[in-house]
């Protein structure tokens, strides 16, 4: 509100003083889309005005034309200053850092819809302990884990919910920063939105996918200079995804460890402790292939050429 009134006072000095002085102080005011919607979330402002003096001196004799268009460039130099300052204050003073969107605003127009109810309806026929909110938390604390994970440039910890080419894929990545000494940082994370948005059954797998949004502090370091070599730690980046798990058909929700805090082995019920081949210590089941339970197969932000897959499944299985 503040800021509000700042800048309205100053729009009023600078009309002021141009009515004041009759001279074309300025053309095409430029204010970059501000926004003042949900937090304050201003989305990268630009003040780049365009002045234009062409015209603006007296045709008389005398020096009142250009002593007027002076006081009015002054005017304008004193508007411009109270507005950096005001942005600078409110930046500096603990208010929501700038958002912007990352990757997923190449597919801003990309509509993928919340189908929970209409999900879980289909897959509690066949696994009547299916939980459309349980599942929704529980690939929330995978995307936070996976990120974590990222960042500590060790995959290990979500090992057990990654199909193996997924975490093959991944580790490949991590051994190449590692190399390029790129240390990345995800900072305050927040979940804004996540629900079920498609469900896809064959005759072998079922395939169910999730929808997030999430807002972040992403930059990267070199690890040996420890300066940032991409982002920054102030821009907060919205982004959105699609996580994609698969299990066996006939495999049900095993209501033992489905509540699980830790990671357990969907065949034994014990903390999961694998093999980079994804076999459970315990009891050998190899659980990174969705022999057991769901395991994530696919992680990737929302493109122009994502395809909402919705809901596909055998014709008696919809009766």
């Amino acid at each position: 509100m503040k800021k509000r009134i700042l800048y309205f006072t100053a729009l009023a000095l600078l009309l002021a003083v141009i009515s004041c002085t009759a001279v074309t102080a300025f053309d095409g005011n430029d204010y970059g889309g501000g926004d003042w919607g949900g937090g304050n979330d201003w989305g990268g402002n630009d003040y780049d005005y365009d002045y234009d003096y062409s015209g603006g001196s007296s045709s008389g004799g005398g020096g009142g034309g250009s002593i007027t268009a002076a006081v009015a460039v002054v005017a304008v130099i004193i508007v411009i200053i109270i507005l950096k300052n005001a942005k600078g204050k409110g930046q500096g003073q603990g208010t929501t850092p700038t958002v912007r969107s990352g990757q997923g605003s190449q597919g801003a127009n990309v509509f993928l819809p919340n189908r929970n109810d209409e999900i879980q309806t289909i897959i509690r026929k066949k696994d009547p302990n299916f939980s459309a909110d349980d599942f929704v938390t529980f690939s929330k604390q995978v995307f936070i884990d996976i990120e974590t994970a990222w960042c500590n440039r060790d995959m290990t910890p979500v090992r057990p919910v990654m199909h193996q080419n997924l975490f093959n894929t991944t580790q490949r990545q991590v051994e190449d920063k590692i190399k390029q000494g790129i240390v990345y940082h995800y900072e305050n994370i927040a979940i804004n939105t996540a629900y079920l948005t498609s469900f896809v059954r064959d005759k072998d797998f079922e395939y169910l996918t999730v929808y997030l949004n999430a807002r972040m502090i992403d930059y990267q370091v070199d690890e040996k200079t420890g300066n940032i070599i991409r982002g920054d730690k102030t821009t907060r980046w919205d982004m959105r995804y699609k996580m994609k798990y698969v299990r066996s058909i006939g495999v049900t929700t095993n209501d033992k460890v489905s509540g699980a805090k830790e990671y357990t082995c969907p065949n034994c019920g014990a903390p999961l402790e694998i093999t980079s081949s994804g076999v459970c210590s315990y009891c050998g089941s190899t659980v990174s292939t969705g022999d057991y339970s769901w395991v994530l197969t696919d992680f990737t932000t929302v493109r122009n050429d994502t395809v909402d897959d919705g809901i596909r499944v055998p014709p008696e299985d919809m009766q």
